[in-house]
C-alpha cells in the first residue's frame, strides 16, 4: 500500500503544495486529496468541500503543512492531531510562527518543526517515512 498523506496551506499556494507533491510522489507517496482544483462560492458547495478536505486528513499517514497557511490549515492540524496522525509543519522563518501570536499546536509533541527559507525536501522526506513508520507501529 502507498503512504499517504496531505497537504495544508492557503490557496494561494497551491502550486508550491503541488510542486511537492510532485516532488513526493516521485518518492513512491500518494496524495489523499487535491484541493487546489476545487471551488466553492455556495454554503453547500463549500459544505462538501470540508468534508473531502478532512477525509484527505483522516486517509492521510502524515500532514504535511506548509506556513503561512489559511483559516483551514489550522482546522486540518487540529484534525490530524486529534486523529494521531503525525504533523510536518513548515514555516519560512521563525516571525510567521510568532506572528499575530504563537499558536501552540505548532508546539504540540506531534508536530515536527521545519524553519528554513526553502523547504528540505531531503529532511521532510526523511522524516515522513520515520513519521510514517512509527504510525503503523
Amino acid at each position: 500500500m502507498a503512504k499517504q498523506y496531505y497537504i495544508a496551506t492557503r490557496k494561494d499556494r497551491s502550486s508550491e503544495a503541488d510542486a511537492l507533491s510532485e516532488t513526493l510522489k516521485a518518492h513512491g507517496w500518494k496524495r489523499t486529496f487535491v484541493w487546489s482544483d476545487r471551488a466553492g462560492d455556495n454554503p453547500i458547495m463549500l459544505g462538501k468541500l470540508s468534508v473531502e478536505e478532512l477525509k484527505g486528513v483522516r486517509d492521510a499517514d502524515v500532514l504535511v503543512v506548509l506556513l503561512p497557511g489559511g483559516f483551514g490549515t489550522h482546522v486540518e492540524i487540529g484534525a490530524a492531531l486529534a486523529l494521531g496522525k503525525p504533523v510536518i509543519l513548515c514555516a519560512p522563518d521563525q516571525e510567521t510562527l510568532e506572528k499575530p501570536y504563537r499558536c501552540v499546536f505548532h508546539y504540540h509533541p506531534g508536530v515536527k518543526l521545519f524553519v528554513s527559507e526553502t523547504l528540505d525536501l531531503d529532511a521532510i522526506l526523511r522524516c515522513m517515512e520515520q513519521c510514517a513508520g512509527s504510525a503503523s507501529e
